[in-house]
């Protein structure tokens, strides 16, 4: 098998939790990014969006892509 089909066998396997945690921390991220580049709010309302989706994204993340 390839690394592309083992990391979505693994991206199947994950519980619920961690799933919901991961789709939560992608939303989370567009919304800063999308704050970021509209630049209707503060700019550090963007980046507080940003930094909490990439620390929601940490325990899926290590899940789907550990060895």
């Amino acid at each position: 098998m390839s690394w592309i089909s083992d990391k979505t066998e693994k991206f199947r396997q994950v519980p619920n939790p961690y799933l919901s945690l991961h789709i939560t921390s992608k939303f989370l991220f567009g919304v800063g990014l999308g704050v970021l580049l509209a630049g209707c709010l503060p700019i550090w309302t963007g980046w507080i969006f940003v930094i909490v989706a990439l620390v929601i994204a940490i325990p899926s993340a290590r899940i789907i892509l550990g060895r």
